[in-house]
């Protein structure tokens, strides 16, 4: 039996930014707290900052992919650079409903497979590898609550994932390959200082918006959450600015002082 998919179609996102060569190994699903077009309109615009690979209509049907699976989707905060974002229609509060959960649980497979990533619950033991849900991130993914922490919710979903992933894949997912895209600012990209919804304390791209809104770096810092020299550089030199141990670590002390600082 072949795996069967939502119907797909493409609306892009101008919210998205370069994985930088790291590879997936994680897919995150989210509730939008919204409704199905609400939410495909709000990640079409660049005042939301925000935005998800995949987002899912209520009644399973349908998916409307904004962000390219090669791009990195601005959903998880520390955990954007190697994750893909799946969002479905509907509140936490209120729950999904069947068919919505077996469509959910049929992308998660089909990802899983296409970037040959073993079908489990990802966390911290496992290098974040498999597939979870946004609460399970904590305040690295934001400090979000979606889309439940009912265990029992989590083990059936679990079981339809299974399920899901033990029939056969499908060759493609209804539409044609959507390239990687270059980000521009034509696109209403904003690379470098942007304040995002989705970025928080203690996020490493959180920390690299605040030293660029301080002034800090020579250069400005490009907001992608990866630990490379320049960032390194940037926080040595604000920690030498504020008396702090020097270490080149965002740590607790240099965290608070980031928020401290105006």
């Amino acid at each position: 039996m072949t795996l069967v998919l939502p119907a797909l179609t493409w609306r892009s996102s101008p919210n998205y930014s370069s994985r930088y060569g790291q590879r997936v190994r994680l897919i995150v699903i989210h509730d939008c707290e919204g409704s199905f077009g609400g939410s495909v309109s709000w990640f079409a615009m660049a005042v939301s900052q925000v935005s998800a690979h995949i987002v899912l209509s209520a009644d399973g049907l349908q998916a409307i992919q904004m962000v390219a699976w090669a791009n990195k989707a601005w959903h998880a905060c520390n955990f954007n650079p190697f994750s893909e974002g799946v969002e479905a229609a509907g509140y936490s509060a209120l729950g999904l409903g069947a068919a919505e959960w077996a469509a959910l649980a049929a992308i998660v497979a089909f990802r899983l497979h296409v970037n040959g990533i073993p079908c489990q619950r990802a966390n911290a033991a496992n290098n974040w590898t498999g597939y979870c849900e946004h609460v399970e991130l904590g305040v690295a993914g934001g400090g979000h609550h979606d889309i439940t922490d009912d265990p029992s919710k989590q083990a059936a979903f679990d079981a339809l994932v299974r399920a899901a992933f033990a029939q056969d894949m499908p060759a493609t997912w209804g539409m044609a390959a959507i390239p990687a895209m270059v980000p521009s600012a034509s696109a209403g990209w904003k690379p470098i200082g942007t304040v995002r919804h989705d970025l928080a304390p203690p996020s490493l791209e959180w920390a690299q918006m605040r030293l660029n809104a301080l002034g800090v770096p020579v250069v400005p810092l490009t907001v992608d959450g990866l630990d490379g020299r320049n960032t390194q550089n940037a926080v040595v030199r604000f920690q030498q600015s504020r008396g702090l141990y020097v270490d080149g670590d965002i740590g607790p002390d240099t965290i608070k002082a980031l928020e401290a600082a105006s």
